[in-house]
């Protein structure tokens, strides 16, 4: 469908008589078609609901967060689930500070020599995610499709101007920054991906509000604004030799002035945890979680066409962590099971990095965190794919469950291309063994297909085109994680808890 379609609706009672008809607990292998049926037609309507136009997006301190915590506190707790913040003061809802950077204004000036080169009005956008961000003269660097190989030393005090035009490219924009990059310019080539890049960032973006790693300057740049500043001729053989084997940064004899400043908010949001209590707690605790954020208005206008849905990213891993809570036995395993819904994922995995600041529970007591991102996207039948494979102890665990499942295993290689893209990483970064689990990370045609045509665009909504069939099998597949992992017979290990 067009970018932007209204979602489908579905109302409460139908919601609610679909779930009374799937909360039985789900065997593990060779499920009936009939019963994978009813899990999708559950989550459906889930999705219908938490990407509709009336949650305007969700994005993080409007009305969308507050109607998206609302539904899903309302349905964890009809499922059987209490408040897991372990914090009276504030149940269900863990409060997040984030401060909210507006692009103010910005400059771009661009020298070869003593003569300035002009650009067409427009084409050079820059945002600071401080206050305010200056380079004085800064030499500037073609690097291509290049940055998470590179050397420090390449880019230490210079301007990086990257293409926008593959896979990885968010990957390679954070890499140039870690890597010391004095700022950021993304070269966007498609007008129309331009134009809602810059809508989206216009709108303003996050961070913690304690968080001092300093001001980063980046900006957008259009292929006539990239054509004005190297000539047409030098910009098309860069492109040509960035494809090449062996490119390396190549100095452009260009420096630029680039200023921008922003205004600053404070903006209050919150993490939802809930838990299922164990018989055992001393035992430790098994993790879910899902980011429940998107972008709200993405566009300019406050219409229905200018909301970014946000269906498959990622009401789609609300609405399985849902399904999942309906199903757990009511006496619940040895271990804990949390289930965490987390804010400005999108902005940077913030949520997760407050949560693992200051944690519900310590972050040593868990023994397996499943993070569930984005799986609206391959059909039934298909393999499965761990995202954070050989990166912690979990694997050979994961693989007898997958096996006893009828599961086969994906293209592990391929899903940890999206490592640092989802909240596991945040996690891993403090030892928390986290990994995702999903048929989605294993379809590579279907997910490089939304990341081209859906990803973070209008175009993400809960229309037909949205495949439920691999979504549902995981729904039990994570069931039978969790029991595994929750049970200190199947998995001894035994986390770290107070008081030991």
């Amino acid at each position: 469908m067009a970018a932007g379609a209204p979602a489908k609706r579905r109302t409460l009672a139908i919601l609610l008589a679909m779930l009374a008809a799937s909360c039985a607990p789900a065997p593990i292998g060779g499920p009936p078609a009939d019963r994978l049926a009813t899990i999708e037609a559950e989550l459906e309507a889930d999705i219908a609901v938490l990407a509709s136009d009336a949650f305007e997006g969700r994005r993080p301190g409007t009305p969308g967060e507050a109607k998206t915590l609302r539904y899903l506190a309302q349905a964890w707790q009809a499922a059987g689930l209490e408040s897991g913040t372990n914090d009276p003061a504030n149940p269900w809802f863990a409060p997040v500070a984030l401060q909210l950077n507006t692009p103010d204004r910005s400059e771009a000036r661009f020298y070869r020599g003593r003569r300035e080169l002009p650009v067409p009005a427009g084409s050079v956008r820059l945002y600071t995610s401080g206050r305010r961000s200056l380079l004085e003269r800064s030499p500037v660097v073609f690097v291509g499709r290049a940055g998470e190989a590179l050397e420090q030393s390449e880019l230490a005090g210079r301007i990086a101007l990257m293409l926008w035009d593959h896979p990885r490219r968010i990957e390679q924009h954070e890499a140039l920054l870690d890597k010391g990059a004095a700022a950021v310019l993304a070269i966007v080539p498609d007008a129309g991906e331009l134009r809602e890049l810059a809508d989206r960032r216009a709108k303003g973006s996050y961070r913690l509000v304690d968080e001092e790693d300093g001001a980063r300057l980046d900006g957008l740049v259009s292929a006539d604004g990239a054509r004005a500043l190297l000539g047409a001729e030098r910009f098309a053989s860069l492109s040509r030799a960035a494809g090449l084997p062996g490119f390396r940064p190549q100095p452009l004899a260009v420096e630029a002035r680039l200023e921008a400043t922003s205004l600053q908010a404070e903006v209050r949001t919150h993490n939802l945890v809930a838990r299922l209590p164990g018989r055992r707690p001393e035992t430790g605790a098994v993790l879910l979680l899902a980011h429940w954020d998107h972008f709200g208005y993405c566009a300019e206008g406050e219409e229905p066409l200018a909301i970014c849905n946000g269906a498959v990213d990622n009401a789609s891993g609300l609405a399985l962590l849902s399904a999942v809570a309906r199903r757990l036995p009511a006496a619940g395993f040895d271990r804990d099971v949390y289930f965490l819904a987390t804010t400005a994922e999108e902005w940077g995995l913030l949520g997760a990095r407050a949560f693992a600041r200051d944690p519900a529970i310590p972050l040593d007591s868990i023994v397996a965190a499943f993070n569930v991102d984005t799986v609206a996207i391959a059909p039934r039948g298909g393999p499965v794919a761990v995202v954070g494979h050989g990166l912690t102890d979990l694997d050979d665990d994961i693989a007898r469950v997958l096996a006893a499942s009828g599961r086969a295993a994906g293209d592990h290689d391929y899903a940890n291309r999206y490592l640092r893209r989802q909240d596991g990483w945040a996690l891993l970064q403090h030892d928390v063994p986290t990994v995702a689990v999903s048929a989605a990370f294993a379809d590579h045609p279907a997910l490089e297909r939304f990341m081209r045509e859906r990803y973070h665009r209008a175009a993400d909504v809960a229309d037909g085109s949205i495949v439920l069939g691999g979504a549902a099998e995981d729904v039990l597949l994570h069931l039978a994680l969790v029991e595994h992992f929750a049970s200190a017979a199947s998995y001894p290990a035994r986390a770290a808890v107070p008081g030991d």
